[in-house]
Parts: C-alpha cells; structure tokens; sequence
C-alpha cells in the first residue's frame, strides 16, 4: 500500500508506489499528516499499527511465563487448536495484571496439556479485573473436594440469607451468575471426602448413617472457576484463605464429626490439592 504508520501520528508515504509497476522509479519517501493520507494509507496505518501492539503483547505474556516456567519444568506439547485459540486471545491483553494471568494459563497447560479448557479462556479474555479480585475473594473459603475440584462450605442453600460460615454473599451472587460457581448448593452427606492442609478428611456423625445430610452444605466450583483457581495460582496464591479455612474448619467442627484418612488412604491427597494449586 506504499506507506507505513509513526507513532508522531503521520504516514511514511513512498510516491513511486503509486505509479503503474513499469513506471516505479527508486523508492521517494514522503511523511505526511495522517489527517492527509488516502483510505488505504490509513487503513494501512490503523493495522500496522494494530499488529505492532498485538506482537508486542504475546511476547510480554511469552516473556512471563518463560520466567515462571524455569528450567526444572519440562513443557509438554500443547494442542495446536488450543495454542491458536489462545494466542488470538491474548494478542490482544495489554495490562500487566492481566498479561500475567494469561502467562500462568499458558503455563498450566504446558505443564499439564487439557487443564485449562478452551471456554475458560473464552471466560478469561472477557473478565474484567474486578472479577478476579472478586473471585479470589469468593476462594479465600474454598476446599478441595474429593474429585480434585474447589467447593465452598456453606450453612444454608440461599444467597439472600444471612450465612454464619460464609460471607461474601454479594460476590458469591456474582461468580454464580458468571460461571464460576455452581447455582444450586448440594447438601453435606456423611461420607464426604474433602481436603484440608494437603490431609484427606471425611464427614461423620454419631448414629447417622453414610449418604445422610447433616445440616451444611456445599457449593462447588465450575469447570471454569476450578480452572480460574488454577491460573491465579491455587490457594496457595490467597495467603488470607488459610485463615478463613481455619473459621470455617472450627466452626464445621463444633457441629460435625469430621475424620481424617488413614495413611493408606491419603497417598493421593498431594495429587488432588496439586490439581487446584
């Protein structure tokens, strides 16, 4: 299209690119105002200039997590579809928060290739920051479930009422509507299996038989927010989630009998927290 775009707002213009190819004589280079450029000369401008910020993203996000990968991790292949996927996502990330995020997502799927789904990064590219710090707020009280995935303790199945062991209700609302957490709360059954400080626990009750409820509840994360959980970090990223699991710890315990797993049966709780941090 014979010109190019400056970031001083003019265009690079070569006049001989003008004339028919038998005319062209050596290139005659001739800034202008881009308020003066032709159609072509600043459609030209607008994508080059598109593409120079597009290209200057990936390598800010690829930079990042070159440096959280290090040197004792083997990457493994990615599928091609997801790569492509990705990458026409995060061409177009340009704040740092963000830029790291996408880089960590990158880089769960390099460790471990099919963790990160592609509509979770369909959710991640239209999230806005506020979302994140909302949902890690929402994870300050997540468990680990017996399946690997995050779930929240809570004391009654509404979002309206009042909850003594939950109490981000407002943000909950919102990671629910957007995808993150599951609607509908499952009730507590004896014979739950669930995580604490990297142990494997179970729920029990005096005289109350396995597949009973017993008063509480759980509301599990979506394959998007366990995902979600992974990028940030787990909640090992949320140093504050110790404390709030510890609340609710207590306050579960005073109400229930909960047993941790024998050693025979706790091998895999390593593997299991792993999954979300």
């Amino acid at each position: 299209m014979g010109g190019y775009y400056r970031a001083n707002g003019t265009v690079v213009r070569d006049l001989a690119s003008d004339k028919a190819s038998d005319e062209a004589d050596e290139p005659i280079y001739v800034e202008t105002d881009v308020a003066f450029a032709s159609l072509n000369e600043r459609t030209h401008a607008r994508i080059r200039h598109q593409e120079t910020l597009r290209q200057a993203n990936i390598e800010a996000i690829l930079a990042i997590a070159s440096g959280l990968l290090g040197q004792k991790v083997t990457a493994k292949s990615v599928d091609s579809d997801w790569a492509n996927i990705f990458f026409d996502y995060a061409q177009n990330v340009s704040s740092s928060p963000m830029q790291s995020l996408w880089a960590r997502a990158l880089l769960c799927e390099l460790k471990r290739p099919h963790s990160i789904s592609k509509r979770s990064l369909n959710f991640l590219y239209h999230c806005d920051a506020w979302e994140i710090t909302a949902f890690k707020k929402v994870s300050n009280y997540a468990f680990i479930g017996h399946n690997g995935h995050p779930f929240v303790f809570r004391a009654n199945n509404s979002l309206t009422k009042e909850d003594d062991i939950f109490s981000e209700l407002r943000l909950l609302s919102h990671c629910v509507n957007a995808g993150m957490i599951a609607r509908d709360p499952s009730e507590l059954l004896v014979g739950y299996e669930f995580y604490y400080r990297k142990t494997r626990h179970s729920v029990s009750h005096d005289f109350t038989a396995p597949g009973q409820g017993v008063g509480f509840y759980t509301q599990a994360f979506t394959k998007t927010g366990s995902d979600l959980l992974k990028i940030i970090g787990g909640l090992d990223s949320i140093p504050s989630s110790n404390l709030q699991r510890r609340v609710v710890w207590e306050y579960l315990s005073d109400f229930i009998d909960i047993e941790a797993a024998t050693a025979n049966s706790n091998k895999s709780s390593t593997l299991k927290e792993s999954i979300a941090g």
